[in-house]
Formats: C-alpha cells, sequence, structure tokens
C-alpha cells in the first residue's frame, strides 16, 4: 500500500508539475489525452491483459483523434 500511495501518485505528480514548468500548461494539457492510449497499452504489457479485435479497433480510433486533435492544436498555434 505504501508503494502504490507513494511510487504512482506521488512521483507522477511531482514529474507532471515539472513537465508543465517546462513545456507550459497547454501544451501539457494535450498530452492528458493520452492517457487512456498508455493505460490499454500498460494494461496488456503488465497486467497480461487479453487484447481482443474491439480493443485494437478502439485504440485505433482513439488514437487517430486524440493524434488529430493534438496535431491541430499545434498546427493554429503558430
Amino acid at each position: 500500500m505504501l508503494f502504490a500511495a507513494l511510487f504512482p501518485s506521488l512521483v507522477s505528480q511531482v514529474l507532471f508539475i515539472r513537465a508543465n514548468d517546462m513545456i507550459g500548461s497547454n501544451r501539457a494539457g494535450l498530452v492528458m489525452n493520452l492517457v487512456p492510449i498508455f493505460g490499454t497499452i500498460l494494461s496488456v504489457m503488465i497486467l497480461g491483459e487479453m487484447l481482443e479485435l474491439y480493443h485494437v479497433v478502439a485504440l485505433g480510433l482513439v488514437l487517430v483523434l486524440v493524434l488529430g486533435g493534438i496535431w491541430l492544436a499545434e498546427r493554429w498555434k503558430r
């Protein structure tokens, strides 16, 4: 319980705050949309979850939408 409380929650928040300082809050907010993608990938790699065809289709759709949104936001920023 100490590991779960200390490392994932505390360290991730410290790293996010540092990254936010480095790249700015607008760009850091865009990266938060990648959490479902990384969550799916890590659940397959670490927990051994079964990846079915509908997961792959949904993950591809989410990946296209998230990366397209990030691309649009970065493109019109300039």
